[in-house]
Formats: structure tokens, C-alpha cells, sequence
């Protein structure tokens, strides 16, 4: 049996694609060049979050707006995804973080700069915990006919 297009395997898929999506362009790229253990010079972190964070057209070296990719996720594939899904609702809580503080982050206070560094790394454990849940909730992307080995 084949799935046909928009059928539940399709869904299954475009879920699938959509949480690797999410983890790969929003969660991956806000640490993109964080070391194992925080840095503890704080212009230093402060240098590393702006890499992150920031689009080189704001002084950042990242590649793509770290936010404007989740927002653009979340107007394409948001849809796919019940609206009250608790590793949603924490990568928007870790993103409106990201939203307050990122602007001012050649200014802020230390305090802030841990707040931000700490919210980067909630939205990366949580947009790989939506993405492994959907990912193993969905099964395998194998499918296996009856007689087939393998």
C-alpha cells in the first residue's frame, strides 16, 4: 500500500521534516559556537552570542536571523503541530527571552548575558526534545511489506 499525497503518511513525514527543521535551523544555530563549558570571561560570551545570535548585518557572523527563522518556522510549520504542545510552548518561553535581551547584547550586564546564554541553551534542549519525540512518536521512516526481510 502506498501512501497518497496529504494521506497520514505524508503528515507523518512533513512532521517529521518540520521538527528536524526547527531543530536544526533555530536550535543548532543559536549555538552554533558554544564550548562545552561557558565561558567565564564574559566579553568572551558575549562575543560568542553575538556570533550566534546576531545576522552579519547587525555585526553577528551568523548566516540567516536566528529569531526571524523561528518565526518563519512557526508561520510554515507551526500548523502541523497542536498549539498547546509543551516543547512548543518551552521554546517560545526560551525565545521571548531571546527576544528581550538579544537586541541590547553589546550592552548588557552580566546577569543578562548568563539569562540570554541560558535561554539559548533551553530553546537547543527543547527543539531537540520536540524534534526526538516527533521523530520516535511518528515510527520508523522504513516501511517494511509483509515477507520482506531486512
Amino acid at each position: 500500500m502506498t501512501s497518497t499525497p496529504g494521506g497520514p503518511e505524508d503528515r507523518r513525514l512533513r512532521r517529521k521534516s518540520a521538527a528536524f527543521r526547527l531543530k536544526h535551523d533555530v536550535g543548532k544555530a543559536l549555538r552554533w559556537s558554544a564550548p562545552d563549558a561557558r565561558e567565564t570571561d564574559m566579553e568572551a560570551l558575549r562575543a560568542r552570542l553575538t556570533a550566534d545570535l546576531l545576522p552579519r548585518t547587525s555585526g553577528g557572523s551568523a548566516n540567516r536571523d536566528v529569531l526571524g527563522s523561528f518565526f518563519e518556522w512557526k508561520r510554515e510549520e507551526g500548523p502541523l503541530f497542536a498549539g498547546d504542545d509543551p516543547d512548543l510552548e518551552a521554546v517560545e518561553r526560551a525565545v521571548a527571552v531571546l527576544r528581550r535581551l538579544a537586541p541590547g547584547l553589546p550592552s548588557l550586564e552580566e546577569n543578562s548575558l548568563l539569562a540570554l546564554d541560558d535561554a539559548t541553551l533551553e530553546a537547543t534542549r527543547v527543539c531537540t526534545a520536540f524534534y526526538r519525540r516527533i521523530a520516535l512518536d511518528s515510527g520508523s521512516e522504513r516501511v517494511r511489506f509483509r515477507g520482506a526481510r531486512g
